[in-house]
């Protein structure tokens, strides 16, 4: 295969793949349990806006000032403020949920929120990939949910771990610890 395809393939499982898209399907998950379980769809609807739109709405503005470079926010140090954002958002959707009583729920969220929060710390001094964080605790997430029959997931996040290192976003080390702290974290927390 060719270093140009190769490339295009990368893009693509990166984009099909991206953050900004598995956040709210995990959001989605965490909803259709909690739906399932007998929570008001108005409830799910206030936090999709507050932990899925929001956060979106203030990429793209951070995107259109140029405060972040790229859609990938490939430098580290332009990540600082979206992520701060997006920490305080997940917050007060957390403190939203525990305050209105959807206790099962607000934990799950909590241990959302501590992913991002250990992610945003590590940041501040390392670049770790968040695209296979988020896609390795989205997996993860789905074998809590679901079981272990779901654990083959991984291999697409091997897949997103790759096209990260080829599209040069990351080196395997970023990807790889990504991968790993995800979901030690989440099952930790869990």
């Amino acid at each position: 295969m060719s270093k140009n395809k190769r490339f295009t393939i990368a893009v693509l499982v990166s984009r099909l793949f991206d953050p900004v898209w598995m956040i709210p399907a995990m959001l989605a998950a965490a909803a259709t349990w909690s739906l399932y379980n007998g929570l008001r769809w108005r409830f799910i609807v206030i936090l999709f806006l507050l932990d899925g739109l929001i956060p979106f709405i203030y990429f793209v503005h951070l995107l259109k000032t140029k405060e972040i470079s790229d859609w990938d926010t490939t430098k580290r140090n332009q990540r600082f403020r979206l992520y701060g954002f997006v920490i305080l958002i997940h917050a007060i959707g957390v403190t939203f949920a525990w305050i209105l009583g959807k206790i099962i729920l607000a934990k799950i969220l909590f241990a959302f929120w501590t992913l991002a929060l250990v992610f945003g710390l590590v940041t501040l001094f390392w670049k770790i990939s968040i695209h296979t964080g988020v896609s390795s605790a989205a997996v993860a997430f789905l074998m809590i949910l679901i079981g272990p029959r779901v654990a083959w997931l991984y291999i697409l996040v091997l897949l997103i771990g790759w096209a990260r290192v080829v599209m040069k976003k990351h080196t395997l080390v970023q990807a790889l610890a990504g991968m790993i702290l995800a979901p030690v974290l989440l099952l930790t927390v869990f």
